[in-house]
């Protein structure tokens, strides 16, 4: 089964390599290429749904829009489309805002022909195309995300005095439960939720579930 791509990248001289290196490989066929991302976009709004691209390459970093806004619109515009995202930077923040905007696989410009073919395989067989170096900047990344809001909810617990359970129900709050989903996630009743909901108003000053929602957003409890 042929497996059909799409280029968007600015530089010429990178698109002509990823063609006549790319031509070797029997399963892959290129269908079209673009010198930009909103150039790209207009393609796929023009093709039919049958001869959608299976992956777009897709380079990070270009005149106008980025590759990291151009993922967003083409996951929100053709969720079936795998987004390989390429460029010459090792940038953490640059990783896990492309996985964030949707892109499926994040590869090096200097990785080896076969690595770029071989992740166009695993996306269209339900894989993830991250080589093991980026992987590990991925979880890195998680896990420094995950410290951080962890900080930071203790320290909003300690400067507004907030018990363990008022945080716990501030983030249940944020994931828009209800007291009786939050009573039954916590076992403890709902009238005892609304309790502690009442309590927690009062040390943030809040008036509401949005006020409160938008308080933990505010101090960086949820990304």
């Amino acid at each position: 089964m042929r497996i059909t791509i799409g280029i968007i990248e600015d530089q010429a001289r990178v698109r002509d390599h990823l063609r006549k290196r790319l031509s070797f490989f029997d399963d892959i066929e290129i269908i079209f290429e673009a010198e930009n991302a909103q150039k790209g976009i207009d393609i796929l709004r023009k093709l039919s749904k049958s001869n959608l691209p299976q992956v777009l390459l897709m380079d990070i970093e270009m005149p106008g829009m980025t590759g990291i806004e151009a993922t967003g619109i083409v996951k929100n515009q053709f969720p079936d489309i795998d987004v390989l995202i390429q460029t010459v930077f090792e940038d953490d923040e640059r990783i896990f805002q492309s996985i964030q905007a949707g892109a499926s696989g994040y590869l090096l410009k200097d990785d080896p022909i076969q690595r770029y073919v071989d992740a166009i395989r695993e996306l269209v067989n339900d894989g993830a195309a991250l080589s093991p170096a980026i992987a590990l900047k991925v979880m890195a990344f998680v896990q420094q995300t995950k410290k951080n809001q962890s900080q930071k909810a203790e320290k909003i617990k300690e400067t507004f005095s907030l018990t363990e359970r008022e945080l716990d129900i501030l983030k249940a709050i944020v994931d828009d439960l209800t007291d009786d989903q939050i009573g039954k996630k916590l076992f403890i009743s709902p009238h005892t939720v609304r309790t502690h909901i009442k309590n927690m108003y009062k040390k943030l000053h809040v008036h509401s579930r949005a006020s409160a929602v938008k308080f933990a957003y505010s101090k960086g409890l949820i990304q």
